[in-house]
């Protein structure tokens, strides 16, 4: 598991995000996603997902009180679904946001969230997109 934290700073959020998660980091996630007061059905519902663990699964959480995101993208079976899972919560993270912000989803604005997101969690995402370094990190890192 590779945990990231980002902030966007002309959103004033904070994002943290975990890659390469199974259940073995169920525990650990639930106790962080607490602090985010989820409600008892949104708990339940991630707890449910993160211990009965898939492939090529992922969550988004946000808290917006405190204007921050919790991102889990689970082990993927290969890269093209790593970045289909990505991108599917970035999604998640970027529209979270411009309901905050009020920001027009089908706008300029909003593009340019999306890819300011991307360019933030490139440095880590990378070694799942690409082909030879997803074989490196299946072969030293990570089971799957």
């Amino acid at each position: 598991m590779i945990i990231q934290d980002i902030y966007l700073d002309e959103y004033d959020w904070e994002i943290r995000v975990y890659y390469a998660v199974n259940d073995y980091y169920a525990k650990e996630i639930l106790k962080e996603l607490e602090e985010y007061n989820p409600t008892i059905s949104e708990y339940e519902t991630i707890k449910n997902l993160m211990e009965n663990y898939e492939y090529n699964t992922g969550f988004t959480f946000t808290n917006y009180q405190q204007k921050c995101s919790l991102v889990v993208i689970g082990l993927t079976t290969c890269p093209a679904e790593f970045q289909n899972t990505f991108d599917h919560e970035k999604g998640h993270l970027a529209v979270h946001i411009a309901q905050y912000y009020n920001i027009d989803p089908y706008g300029e604005e909003f593009q340019y969230l999306v890819g300011n997101i991307g360019k933030l969690l490139f440095p880590i995402a990378k070694n799942f997109i690409c082909e030879h370094c997803y074989s490196e990190l299946k072969k030293c890192k990570f089971s799957i």
